[in-house]
């Protein structure tokens, strides 16, 4: 009897550790386009991107802001773009470096690379 109950004490202790270990879900597209757009060159700067990066995010932020402003589009409750923005992100994703834009990331959301909320 003690063996059985062993075993399911151990799987919960696992399971717990598992998921306490799993890192904060990623902010929805809506909230990085929206901080995209925001985002000046100060905090550019901060995150040391080059010139090429620089010249690149520019016009990544000016898709990005065509997007949200395409006419004759239907639009949907609350979008930040007309279109699903992934194309827009990926691009962003590509030319920063990924502790650049985890970095832009936290930024965005008001929390340290790390996870914990800034304040």
């Amino acid at each position: 009897m003690m063996k059985p109950l062993a075993v399911i004490t151990a799987l919960v202790i696992c399971v717990l550790g598992a998921t306490a270990q799993t890192p904060n879900a990623s902010p929805s597209s809506e909230v990085l386009q929206s901080c995209l757009l925001v985002t000046g060159p100060t905090e550019w700067a901060r995150l040391k991107l080059s010139t090429d990066q620089l010249e690149h995010v520019r016009r990544i932020q000016e898709a990005c802001k065509e997007e949200c402003d395409v006419k004759g589009v239907k639009m949907v409750d609350n979008p930040i773009s007309n279109d699903d923005g992934k194309t827009v992100m990926a691009e962003l994703v590509n030319i920063l470096t990924k502790d650049q834009y985890r970095a832009w990331v936290a930024y965005c959301t008001g929390t340290t690379a790390g996870g914990k909320p800034t304040n």
